[in-house]
Parts: C-alpha cells; sequence; structure tokens
C-alpha cells in the first residue's frame, strides 16, 4: 500500500490544521506529495438585480479572499519540515465538498486529510455539510481528525473495529501497513451489542458469546501471512456495549488510541457504512482521527 499523494481540504480551522500535522507526520514516512485545497464559497447574485458597479465590487472581495486563502495555504505548506516534497496549492470556488471530492479525482489522491468539529450542535451540523459528506462519498481514504491539544502527535495505537465480515481485511491491511511504518500495536476490535433479548440471559451466555467473537478473530488473524505480521503486535478483543459504536469510542479514550481504521461500503446505491450508522456514529464522536476507507 502506498500513499504517493495527499490532499489537505483546509478551511482555516484548528481541526483542518490539526490535520495538517498528521498529514507531514504520514507524508514523511510515505514520501507524499501534498496538495493543499481551500474552497471559497462564490458570490450569488444572479437571481438579483445588481447593477454592474456592485457586481464588480463583490467579484473583486472574492479575487481577494481567493488570493489571502492562497497565500494562508502556501504559508502552511512552506512550513512542513519535510525535505524534497513536491508541494501544491490549489484555490477552488464552490460548494466546498463537491469540490474536494472533485479536486481529490483530478489529483489522484491516495488520501484526504481535513478536520472535523467537536460535539456541539453547531459544530455536529458543519461535519454533516461538508466532512461527512466527502466521508460517504469519495473514493479515496479519509482522514478526518478533530483539534487536540499540544503539538506532539503519533501513532503508535492503531484500532480497527471489526464486524467479522470480509471487509475487516481491507482495514486491517491498512492498519498493518501503518504499524510497519510507525512501529505501532493494533487492536482488532468486536463489540457485542447486549441487545434486549439478553437482558433476562445468564453471564454464562453473554460469556460464552464473548469466547465465540475472539475466537472468529483468532481465526481471521490466523489466515493472514505471518511475513505479513512479523514484528506487529496484534491484540484481538471483544467488547460488550448496548451500542456497538459506543463501545468502539470508549475503548479509544480508555487505551490512548492514535488512529481509527474502519471501512465503508455501498449498498444498493445507499451509502452506508460499516454496522449501519456505527462508523458515522464513531466518526462524530471519536476522541483521535479516524480514517475510513471505501472498499
Amino acid at each position: 500500500m502506498e500513499i504517493n499523494k495527499i490532499l489537505w481540504a483546509s478551511d482555516g480551522s484548528m481541526e483542518s490544521d490539526m490535520a495538517l500535522k498528521y498529514v507531514e507526520l504520514l507524508a514523511s514516512k510515505y514520501g507524499s506529495e501534498i496538495v493543499g485545497l481551500s474552497v471559497v464559497q462564490p458570490v450569488d447574485i444572479e437571481r438579483l438585480k445588481v447593477p454592474v458597479d456592485i457586481k464588480k465590487e463583490l467579484f473583486s472581495i472574492q479575487a481577494l479572499l481567493e488570493k489571502k486563502e492562497y497565500n494562508r495555504i502556501n504559508k502552511a505548506l512552506k512550513q512542513l519540515e519535510l525535505k524534497a516534497t513536491k508541494l501544491d496549492v490549489c484555490i477552488e470556488t464552490g460548494i466546498p465538498h463537491k469540490e474536494i471530492l472533485r479536486v481529490a479525482k483530478e489529483e489522484k489522491v491516495d488520501l484526504i486529510a481535513m478536520g472535523k468539529r467537536g460535539l456541539g450542535l453547531k459544530d455536529r451540523i458543519l461535519l454533516g455539510s461538508n466532512t461527512n459528506k466527502v466521508l460517504r462519498m469519495a473514493n479515496a481514504p479519509v482522514l478526518a481528525v478533530r483539534h487536540k491539544k499540544g503539538d506532539k502527535i503519533d501513532i503508535k495505537k492503531i484500532l480497527v473495529p471489526t464486524d467479522l465480515s470480509e471487509l475487516t481485511s481491507i482495514s486491517l491491511d491498512f492498519a498493518i501497513d501503518i504499524a510497519n511504518r510507525f512501529n505501532s500495536t493494533i487492536y482488532l476490535l468486536h463489540t457485542l451489542e447486549l441487545h434486549h433479548s439478553y437482558e433476562i440471559s445468564t453471564s454464562k451466555i453473554i460469556e460464552e458469546l464473548r469466547v465465540l467473537a475472539l475466537k472468529e478473530l483468532r481465526s481471521y488473524l490466523n489466515k493472514i501471512p505471518k511475513e505479513k505480521t512479523k514484528g506487529i503486535n496484534i491484540q484481538e478483543m471483544v467488547t460488550l456495549y448496548l451500542r456497538a459504536w459506543f463501545g468502539i469510542v470508549n475503548f479509544a479514550e480508555e487505551n490512548g488510541i492514535d488512529l481509527i481504521i474502519m471501512t465503508t461500503h455501498g449498498r444498493k446505491g445507499l451509502v452506508r457504512f460499516m454496522l449501519g450508522s456505527t462508523a458515522e456514529k464513531v466518526i462524530s464522536e471519536s476522541p483521535c482521527p479516524v480514517l475510513t476507507i471505501k472498499p
């Protein structure tokens, strides 16, 4: 697996600035090219009878915004401590998520990196309107990063959630490649959802379910060629929660996970996430960056 080119989509937020730190970290290991992108909202006056002089002024302001964004992106990229790395600046006008997807396709990037907001109502709306649309529609893997305190970042602990389906191999392969480069530990996690039918079950039955799930994980890992995972510490884990997404997020918090990697997939034309809305919830609530991959 290679990450030859990374698209950093920036809106000037602290979250997108943090995403750039991860771009720099990954580019230092993969030797990736970096394309810095900012999308300026267009002047929409087509339905109004605006005088020519006002139109000129509005378009002049837009041109200034584009220049300002170019300078901001260019400055941020030049401050990266990367030697012999190709850096490009791209300023587009239009609807943010559409332009991000278009540029990603035209540039044939291997990864899109962007910020994700916090947990407030306003932030959830912003996540839904931009980042989440890219996550749902992008063909390239997407790294969504939240702002965190401190400048020190690393990828020493990788969490790969699994529903025990064949899609696990995609996210696990990605995790193994990153782990080889960062000397990371991988946690392969399956969360048993405690449905209402389990409420009257004995603890013995629940424990048997946990053991069966753990057996499935070990069986899956045993199928992977030993040379592929040589030197990598992979731990199989099973947790029990009312909701799978909460189990994943809670595990990430309690174990200081640095990166979550999970797959997305299409179903009958509708783009859905693994385990229904689980991945979407994880992306929204996760304390660490989430890298999603579309098979």
